[in-house]
């Protein structure tokens, strides 16, 4: 096997793995599982720096059905992506609100003595 197929190889486990997580982000973020999100997004981060490196180290040309599986991959991160901030951007507008609100009445107690 030459080096070229191998390394094509590895390149494209790695964004199956990536496409993988970003489904289990997705569902976590579905079931509102913050912890469960947060460490997938962990598992993300290192695979996109091992895939970075990998392509740094070994600069490979994607076969036809490689570039094919390589835009269906990314596309598939992509609507995942797009959709977990769908669910997380409100949830963090409520959390800001809340933090806000908080704050508010934290400044009001302070000014006016009140425990």
């Amino acid at each position: 096997m030459t080096s070229k197929i191998k390394d094509n190889r590895d390149i494209m486990a790695l964004y199956a793995q990536i496409a993988t997580q970003s489904e289990t982000m997705l569902n976590a973020a579905q079931k509102g599982s913050w912890d469960e999100l947060c460490a997938a997004e962990e598992v993300v981060s290192r695979l996109i720096h091992d895939l970075q490196t990998l392509k740094q180290v070994k600069e490979s040309d994607l076969n036809e059905q490689e570039r094919i599986e390589h835009i269906a991959y990314l596309k598939k991160i992509l609507a995942d992506d797009a959709e977990i901030r769908n669910i997380t951007e409100p949830r963090l507008r409520q959390l800001e609100e809340f933090l806000r609100a908080s704050s508010n009445t934290q400044k009001l107690s302070n000014s006016y003595g009140v425990n």
